[in-house]
């Protein structure tokens, strides 16, 4: 491999690849030309303004054209949740590969903008602190990411407002019963892992009912019962103090040390497993329909929450790399869509196979001292930054002209024998 130039033809052909599927998927010519123009800009630029996207497509004719082409085909109602189920699709065996599904809110704080549709009043992840929250403007922002080990694959994604979708009694408990209704279809025996925020007896109930299987972080307020037949409720911390942790758990990427512990407790008359873990004095407790021997459920537990935290890197890299929070779509539609184009790049990127992510980064000279062991826990900002620059370095080849197309097409070639 001479020059990162010669990956050029192979980063096409695996868009070009994506592509030829969504034309199978019952989405219009028009459609599927806009989302293969999108995606490569965004892959290409690592921005998400419709006319410096316009601008990078270098078509033939006006930018102003171009952008008015795709910001018109941005505002599709839908647009976005067909791509989300036809990506899904497309990725059914690495999905089916993942055995956890992290499933988190964040935001997207727009301090300045006032003619965005949707916009409405929302706690800052990055400002607030546990009981002194920092309201901003701004939308929300869901994801569902299929975690393991060593990879990640992002599989649903929704910016919206609360305000908005209330018009349609559409929830944040809806949507993310949503993202597990999407995985279940194709791996039923994913185990879904949430945050606090996730404990809320709406889905609790609506999991157990549909027989998903969880992870879910505790909160205070919560109050169960130890024995199925008795009446009496327990404050769920009071039950974690009380709960023996003799079960040493070692974590797999930083190597620390938990004291874990597990007992029985029934939510109404539904059996649920409390698993409660303690460090230098924190003391964590997890609620999960997983069954199973004892120590199965506590590792399984403890490495459900331990992995949820690469959403939290997903997030942070989406934000840096894509530029997600310089958003400005006034169409509601437009907005909604642009970000499932967002995830779809990263997910994209995330896909690609490991000996060419280990050609790119080699001869892009992003590794620090360009050797393989240089690579990250978390790759894909070299990843990432090594196809915009293979997509930046690819240029259209001149065609030939005419007369000598068709002198080399009568031309008898004949491969001779050296001598």
């Amino acid at each position: 491999m001479k020059s990162i130039a010669d990956l050029a033809p192979e980063i096409q052909k695996r868009i070009s690849g994506l592509v030829n599927f969504l034309k199978g998927k019952r989405f219009s010519r028009p459609e599927v030309k806009n989302i293969e123009s999108l995606m490569s800009a965004i892959l290409k630029k690592h921005d998400i303004h419709v006319s410096v996207l316009s601008r990078s497509l270098d078509e033939r004719i006006a930018p102003k054209k171009t952008w008015e082409r795709l910001s018109r085909n941005l505002r599709r109602k839908d647009l976005g949740k067909r791509v989300l189920e036809a990506n899904a699709e497309k990725n059914l065996a690495a999905i089916c590969e993942k055995r956890y599904c992290v499933v988190d809110v964040s935001d997207i704080q727009k301090p300045y903008a006032e003619q965005m549709e949707g916009l409405g009043r929302v706690r800052d992840g990055d400002k607030s602190k546990r009981g002194e929250p920092v309201i901003g403007n701004g939308l929300y922002w869901i994801n569902g990411v299929m975690v393991d080990e060593s990879e990640i694959l992002p599989v649903y994604n929704e910016i919206y407002g609360l305000d908005h979708e209330g018009r349609d009694h559409t929830s944040e408990n809806t949507k993310i019963l949503a993202i597990t209704d999407l995985v279940q279809g194709m791996h039923p025996k994913a185990v879904y892992v949430l945050d606090r925020g996730g404990d809320r007896s709406e889905i609790l109930m609506t999991l157990l009912g549909e027989g998903k299987l969880f992870v879910v972080r505790g909160q205070d307020q919560r109050s169960l019962r130890l024995h199925k037949d008795s009446d009496k409720m327990t404050n769920i911390e009071k039950i974690a103090r009380r709960t023996r942790t003799s079960h040493a758990y070692k974590s797999m990427k930083k190597g620390k040390w938990f004291d874990v512990g597990i007992r029985r407790v029934y939510l109404n008359e539904t059996p649920l497993w409390l698993v409660v873990s303690r460090r230098r004095g924190g003391l964590t407790w997890y609620l999960t329909s997983v069954e199973g021997t004892r120590m199965a459920i506590m590792d399984t537990v403890m490495e459900a929450y331990g992995l949820r935290w690469r959403v939290e890197e997903y997030h942070r890299q989406i934000k840096q790399d894509y530029s997600l929070e310089k958003i400005c779509l006034r169409n509601y539609n437009a907005i909604k869509n642009m970000g499932v184009l967002v995830v779809l790049a990263a997910s994209f990127c995330a896909r690609l196979p490991e000996h060419l992510v280990i050609q790119m980064l080699a001869v892009s000279n992003l590794l620090p001292c360009r050797r393989l062991r240089d690579i990250p826990d978390y790759p894909y900002y070299m990843i990432v930054a090594a196809v915009a620059y293979i997509l930046e370095s690819a240029v259209k080849r001149q065609p030939k002209p005419l007369r000598i197309r068709k002198r080399d097409y009568f031309q008898l070639k004949l491969a001779l024998q050296g001598f």
